[in-house]
């Protein structure tokens, strides 16, 4: 038996570090195929704990024999040399998985269109990180065991994680209020990690967050970590999956919305909170909270559940239309978005940094 060389893609990295920091515990490596089975069809790892989203090892079509015939995998990521895995399975996935796991196989949705770009053949088995890299986001916590340290440190017994891609807006800031009211702090995770190309960059997302907490949280009530992994869109499956890894930065409480982790109205409203009330052993309190808007009668941000106007008047405003608005360099209606957020991405956008797309 051989060792192989690979080279690795940024998202392949970042899944790494993942497995390494456990993030991803229990997972200790990539999958085999009957772990994958396992996640894909019934939602759990074949040693019955909770896991709603395969994380697998593309192998090229060129390489699939070659892989076979290996014992170990070195994994180069920008030609360094950064982790080694031991080949236990190499297998071939099906085309109708993609379906499975994303409720819909079509190629306009996001996260089914880069999952099919991926190769099918796939190998298993454990990794070992052997060097780390150059980390433009360092000075921000970003393994479980610096969250669980600072945790620590402040006396925070229940922690509420909020995960997130975007910039903060009121309906944003009114759910963190929520979890300051009822926890000792409150975790605030930007995903960092590949997303689509209208979506907000990770500059925008972490300078406009830097102001919220500095100017109008309570000091040392508030969090800025990331977590660097691919976005997938995937809805109810992905609200269970960040669920769990919150559950792993040491939060005992997570934050579910109205339509976490969906894209292009390919999920139903709340159905990520139903999936994830499913699940009895995810090791986290699930917080399902109601989509929140500003209601010009109450002149106030509110629910369904705390909004008496029958016919809920919102002061509705699209993601599109707040992205051209930053883009024209104007604000957006103050009742979506606080002015001095606004002002942060507005000069962005002059930089031309506000998005993911170039």
């Amino acid at each position: 038996m051989t060792k192989l060389d690979l080279e690795i893609n940024h998202d392949t990295w970042m899944e790494i570090c993942n497995i390494s920091s456990s993030a991803f515990a229990p997972i200790e490596g990539f999958m085999d195929e009957k772990n994958y089975r396992s996640v894909v069809d019934e939602m759990h790892l074949c040693n019955g704990e909770a896991w709603t989203l395969p994380i697998t090892l593309d192998i090229p079509e060129n390489k699939k024999e070659q892989t076979k015939k290996s014992s170990s995998l070195n994994l180069f990521f920008q030609g360094n040399l950064v982790a080694q895995m031991e080949v236990e399975d190499v297998f071939q996935i099906q085309s109708e998985d993609t379906a499975k796991i994303f409720k819909v196989s079509k190629k306009e949705h996001p996260g089914v269109a880069k999952e099919l770009s991926r190769s099918q053949t796939r190998a298993g088995g454990k990794i070992t990180l052997l060097s780390s890299l150059d980390d433009p986001f360092s000075s921000f916590p970003s393994t479980p065991a610096e969250t669980k340290k600072f945790f620590a440190e402040h006396n925070w017994k229940k922690v509420t994680g909020f995960q997130t891609r975007n910039p903060p807006h009121r309906a944003h800031e009114y759910l963190q209020r929520i979890a300051l009211e009822v926890s000792d702090g409150i975790f605030i995770q930007p995903l960092i990690g590949w997303k689509k190309a209208d979506d907000f960059s990770p500059k925008a997302v972490l300078q406009a967050y830097k102001t919220l907490i500095s100017q109008c949280y309570p000091k040392n009530r508030a969090l800025l970590g990331i977590l660097q992994t691919p976005m997938r869109y995937a809805g109810p499956r992905e609200a269970v999956f960040h669920a769990i890894i919150r559950r792993n930065y040491g939060c005992t409480h997570f934050i579910v919305g109205r339509d976490h982790a969906g894209v292009g109205g390919y999920y139903g409203k709340y159905e990520a909170q139903q999936l994830c009330q499913q699940f009895t052993n995810l090791g986290i309190e699930v917080l399902s909270l109601c989509g929140p808007f500003y209601c010009k009668k109450c002149q106030m941000v509110v629910t369904e559940k705390t909004c008496c106007s029958e016919d809920q008047q919102a002061a509705s405003i699209s993601g599109t239309q707040v992205r051209e608005l930053l883009l024209k360099g104007e604000h957006p209606p103050h009742e979506f978005m606080r002015p001095e957020i606004a002002e942060v991405l507005i000069e962005l956008g002059k930089k031309g940094e506000l998005f993911c797309g170039k």
